[in-house]
């Protein structure tokens, strides 16, 4: 029971996938009609779907609806009425975590990606039925795209650890947490753009804007930001959401 297990964990995640099966249909359905309506809308004029059209209405469903996943992934460990009946179940937290992660991480970017396409490209087909719009593949594997799922892929343990974490208003704390987080590396930013100015007085007098400051710190300590939040801060955060599982399973 204490060894990690494939087949447990592939268990447990078609078993949490069963129980939201109609959560999640709902969901992809809403889902599904906006990509939908946005696609026909940007065949109009030129009668081509752009990637930066397509992967600005993608980038709001896919974000908005894996964050909500996430969550509702965590529902029944929460509830006061089958929570005791989760915790029963043969998992370890160690494959409860990394199942719920892959889940609501890994298999979702796939399903989601392959189902934003099916339906991008059924739109132009449909509009490909009208005069002066001819077939064409869509563009969904754009330079956008893999910015935004390398942006998903570090932010969602951290929407993980709040669904975990938190019991009532988990969505609205966990965004707080976030925005907290973000204020911090803006701070941080700003540290090194008075390092690289000579300090505040420098920069609100010399240089309001401070454009050349900010290019500097990021282009310089972009890579070391990353390795810092790749390395430390990711992992950080799924072993936070380990141990407060095994906490919430004791009691």
């Amino acid at each position: 029971m204490r060894e990690f297990n494939i087949q447990r964990m592939g268990n447990l995640i078609y078993r949490n996938i069963r129980l939201l099966k109609g959560v999640i249909i709902n969901a992809l359905s809403v889902a599904g009609g906006v990509l939908f309506l946005a696609c026909l809308i940007s065949l109009r004029g030129d009668h081509v779907v752009k990637p930066s059209e397509f992967i600005t209405v993608f980038s709001l469903v896919f974000i908005v609806l894996g964050i909500l996943f996430t969550f509702v992934f965590f529902k029944e460990m929460h509830s006061q009425k089958t929570n005791h009946f989760y915790f029963l179940l043969p998992a370890s937290p160690q494959e409860r975590i990394f199942a719920s992660w892959l889940a609501t991480n890994v298999i979702y970017t796939f399903v989601f990606t392959f189902f934003g396409f099916l339906i991008g490209q059924f739109a132009i087909l449909i509009g490909s039925l009208f005069p002066d719009t001819n077939f064409h593949a869509l563009p969904i594997f754009s330079e956008g795209y893999w910015r935004l799922i390398k942006i998903y892929f570090f932010i969602q343990p951290a929407f993980l650890l709040g669904a975990v974490t938190f019991t009532k208003n988990r969505i609205g704390k966990t965004l707080l947490v976030v925005l907290l987080m973000v204020f911090c590396v803006f701070m941080y930013n700003l540290i090194l753009c008075f390092s690289f100015t000579g300090g505040a007085f420098d920069v609100f007098t010399s240089d309001p804007f401070s454009t050349d400051a900010f290019s500097l710190a990021q282009e310089d300590l972009s890579i070391l930001g990353a390795l810092l939040f790749s390395i430390v801060l990711w992992p950080m955060m799924l072993l936070a959401a380990y141990f407060k599982l095994k906490e919430k399973e004791v009691r």
